[in-house]
C-alpha cells in the first residue's frame, strides 16, 4: 500500500476520494458525540440520574477525547493516516454497541470513553489526510470543508433521531450506529492509502524539524499563542459543544415550550449555518489574509445569539430558528482557528498542532458541560430543601423540575465567555500569509 500510495500524486481526483473517506468518519463521530442529547430526558428517567449525573457520565467522552489530542497529532505525524484511522473507528462502534446494551451509568460512562478514545483520531485524521493530497496553501478551507462534513452528522443526530428513536427506541438506534463505526472501519482499510513516501520531502530543511514525539507536543505546548487561539477556538465551539451536543435540547423544551421535534430542528439549523458557513470562513481568511478578523466576527456575533438563546421564546420559534442559523454561520469562523494553529508551528508539526488546539477546544467543552449540570443540579436541589429539610430530591425528575429561569442561569455561563473570546483575538498576532503582521515559529 505504501509503495502504490508513492505513485499518486497531489492534487489529483483520488485525493478527494481519500479525504472523503476520512471525512466520512468525522461526519460519523459526530453524530456518536451528539446523539445522547436527543433521548436525553429518557435516559435520565431510566437510569434515575440527576442532571449533575448524566453530564458527569456523558462528557467522559470529551476527557477522553481531549487529552488525546496530544498524542494523535504526533502520531500522525510519524505513523501516517490509514491504520490508525481504521483502529479508531471500530473502537467507536464497539463503545457505541456497548452503551446501547448497558443499564448501568458507569458502563455508559466506560462506553462513551471509547467512543471518546476512538474520536480524538477523527478530525485531526481527516484534516491530515487532506494536507497530504492537497496544497499546503489551502489550511483554512481544508478545515473547513472538513468541519462541514462534520455537521452533516450534527443533522442526523438531530431530527432524524428524535424520529428513530421514536419508531424504534433510542437502544436499536443507538446499536445501529455502533454498526455503522464499523463500516467505516472497513471502509478506510480499504480505500485510504499509506502516506506516500513523497509527502516529507515537500518539507525544507528549515521546516523539518527533527524533535522526539513528546518533544514535538511540548515545543507546541510552549507556544504562549497556541493557548491563545485554543481559548478562542473553545469558546466559538461552545454552541455545538455544549449547546447541540448535551444541553440545548432540554433546555429549549424547558424555557421555550418546544416540543423534542420542534428543538432538535432549531439545533439543525446550527448545524446548517455551520455547514454553510465553515467553507465560506476558510475561503474569506484566505482570501482576506486575515485570520484575526473572521475570529473577532464570530466571537461578537456568537456572544450576541447564544445571549439571544437564552430567551428561546422571545421572537417565537421562526426567530428562534433564525438566531440558531444566523449564530452557526457566524461561529462557523471557528474552523480558522486550526490554520492558526498550523501556522505559528514548524510544519512538520503541523499534526500536532491541530491536535493541541483540539485539546484545549475538547477540555473547556467537556468543562463546560459539567459546570452547567452541576449549576442546573444546584438551583433546582436547594429550593427543595428549604421547603423541608424532610424532601427527597429524586434524581429522576431533576430535569423535569427544573424551572425556565433556572436553566437559564447555568447556560449563561456560554455567552459571558464570549467576552473572553473577543479580548483574546486582540491579543493574537494575525498569522495570515501575506499579511503584514504575519510571523511564524515557536
Amino acid at each position: 500500500m505504501s509503495r502504490f500510495g508513492s505513485r499518486l500524486h497531489r492534487g489529483h481526483w483520488y485525493g478527494w476520494l481519500f479525504w472523503g473517506v476520512a471525512a466520512s468518519f468525522f461526519l460519523y463521530e459526530f453524530f456518536i458525540r451528539v446523539m445522547p442529547s436527543v433521548f436525553l430526558p429518557a435516559l435520565s428517567s431510566e437510569l434515575d440520574a440527576s442532571p449533575v449525573d448524566l453530564g458527569s457520565s456523558l462528557s467522559v467522552y470529551l476527557w477522553v477525547y481531549a487529552p488525546l489530542q496530544l498524542v494523535v497529532g504526533g502520531l500522525f505525524d510519524r505513523f501516517g493516516a490509514k491504520f490508525l484511522l481504521v483502529g479508531a473507528a471500530a473502537i467507536v462502534g464497539v463503545g457505541t454497541l456497548i452503551f446501547s446494551q448497558t443499564h448501568e451509568l458507569e458502563t455508559i460512562s466506560i462506553a462513551r470513553g471509547m467512543a471518546g478514545f476512538g474520536s480524538a483520531f477523527a478530525f485531526v485524521g481527516a484534516v491530515y489526510v487532506a494536507t497530504v493530497w492537497f496544497s499546503p496553501s489551502r489550511l483554512a478551507l481544508i478545515a473547513g470543508i472538513t468541519t462541514a462534513v462534520g455537521m452533516l452528522g450534527e443533522v442526523i443526530g438531530q431530527t432524524p433521531m428524535v424520529a428513530a428513536v421514536d419508531t424504534w427506541g433510542w437502544r436499536p438506534v443507538v446499536m445501529f450506529g455502533g454498526w455503522a463505526g464499523l463500516v467505516v472501519a472497513v471502509g478506510l482499510l480499504l480505500i485510504v492509502p499509506m502516506r506516500p513516501t513523497w509527502f516529507h520531502d515537500r518539507f525544507s530543511a528549515d521546516d523539518e524539524v527533527v524533535v522526539g514525539f513528546f518533544r514535538g507536543i511540548a515545543k507546541v505546548l510552549l507556544n504562549w499563542r497556541l493557548w491563545v487561539i485554543g481559548v478562542i477556538s473553545a469558546t466559538i465551539y461552545l454552541p455545538l459543544s455544549v449547546v447541540a451536543a448535551l444541553w440545548g435540547n432540554t433546555f429549549m423544551e424547558t424555557a421555550g415550550g418546544y416540543t423534542a421535534e420542534e428543538a432538535s430542528f432549531a439545533t439543525i439549523m446550527l448545524a446548517v449555518g455551520w455547514l454553510i458557513g465553515c467553507p465560506l470562513a476558510g475561503i474569506i481568511s484566505d482570501r482576506m489574509e486575515s485570520r484575526r478578523w473572521p475570529l473577532i466576527v464570530g466571537s461578537i456575533g456568537g456572544g450576541i445569539a447564544m445571549t439571544l438563546f437564552l430567551w428561546p421564546s422571545m421572537f417565537g420559534y421562526y426567530g428562534l430558528l433564525a438566531i440558531m442559523l444566523i449564530g452557526g454561520l457566524l461561529t462557523s469562523t471557528q474552523v480558522v482557528c486550526f490554520a492558526v494553529a498550523m501556522e505559528i508551528c514548524p510544519k512538520s508539526l503541523r499534526g500536532t498542532a491541530t491536535a493541541c488546539c483540539n485539546f484545549i477546544t475538547m477540555m473547556m467543552a467537556a468543562g463546560f458541560q459539567i459546570t452547567i449540570g452541576w449549576i442546573l443540579t444546584a438551583e433546582v436541589v436547594s429550593p427543595n430543601i428549604q421547603r423541608t429539610s424532610g424532601h427527597v430530591v429524586n434524581n429522576a425528575n431533576l430535569l423535569r423540575d427544573a424551572t425556565p429561569e433556572q436553566f437559564r442561569l447555568a447556560m449563561a455561563i456560554i455567552p459571558a465567555f464570549f467576552v473572553v473570546s473577543l479580548i483574546l483575538c486582540f491579543v493574537l498576532p494575525e498569522t495570515a500569509p501575506g499579511s503584514n503582521a504575519h510571523g511564524r515559529g515557536t
